[in-house]
């Protein structure tokens, strides 16, 4: 594991520029990105016998929440046809206990409810479970080497953006941040609370085969505008968060201030 900004900036620049999706309502934006997300999990499941989806949280995260059973119930992904398929894993979670209201598997309670199995939900263990934000790192870790797809590629990757254009638990300026050589880095003194978490890193989100990002509000105009800028992950994370293909979903107020 070490840190290099330069290198991520270069990885992130030689991937395709971001496509702009906008919206006029956040729930529209994020039932957009829902029904998209549908249509490529059900492409996986067909092409490669599953799926994977990195999952987020906040508003964005919320919003995708709500829409995404019923776009995967429309797209045909049913308990009887291909839910079993499917595997989340949250692209950044919170090291707290479980069923604590930070964590970011509780957006998951929706799909649990329309049958998607409890055992391919892929949750981070908490400090009831390990003794260290470290060894949950380390669990995740192994659980997606053992478990997560063949080649270390997500089908769809689902984030947010915070006010300072950070994604998964990608913060500017922050030492975890220009993680390399490693899937998952424990975030040690978060500038957000809770102050430990565990991400997934840069390396993992520019191999996944798509990357949607779903924002909304004035308050993310400044926070889109450098995401969507050249990437320089030491200011704006958001901006190294590319796929083979990415798409931001934004309402019309979080997308003011881009370029037409």
């Amino acid at each position: 594991m070490n840190t290099n900004a330069a290198a991520i900036n270069a990885a992130a620049a030689a991937l395709p520029a971001a496509a702009v999706m906008v919206h006029e309502t956040l729930a529209e934006a994020a039932m957009a990105a829902a029904r998209l997300t549908a249509r490529l999990l059900a492409a996986a499941c067909a092409e490669r016998g599953c799926a994977h989806l990195a999952l987020t949280g906040g508003s964005g995260g919320e919003a995708l929440a709500a829409a995404l059973p019923a776009a995967l119930s429309d797209a045909g992904i049913t308990p009887a046809a291909g839910l079993d398929l499917i595997h989340l894993w949250e692209g950044d979670e919170r090291f707290v206990p479980a069923g604590d209201a930070d964590r970011n598997d509780l957006l998951v309670a929706g799909l649990l409810a329309a049958g998607l199995p409890e055992g391919n939900v892929h949750r981070l263990l908490g400090p009831e479970q390990v003794d260290s934000v470290d060894a949950a790192a380390r669990a995740l870790a192994d659980d997606f080497h053992r478990h997560g797809p063949a080649d270390g590629r997500f089908d769809v990757v689902h984030l947010g953006l915070g006010p300072d254009a950070h994604v998964c638990s990608l913060f500017p300026g922050h030492p975890a941040a220009p993680t390399t050589g490693a899937d998952v880095v424990a975030v040690h003194d978060s500038p957000k609370p809770p102050p430990e978490r565990v991400s997934f890193t840069f390396d993992v989100l520019h191999r996944a085969r798509h990357v949607l990002v779903v924002a909304g509000g004035a308050g993310k105009v400044e926070a889109a505008t450098k995401g969507l800028g050249a990437p320089d992950i030491v200011l704006a994370p958001a901006s190294g968060a590319r796929g083979e293909q990415t798409v931001w979903y934004l309402d019309r107020a979080a997308a003011a201030g881009v370029p037409a």
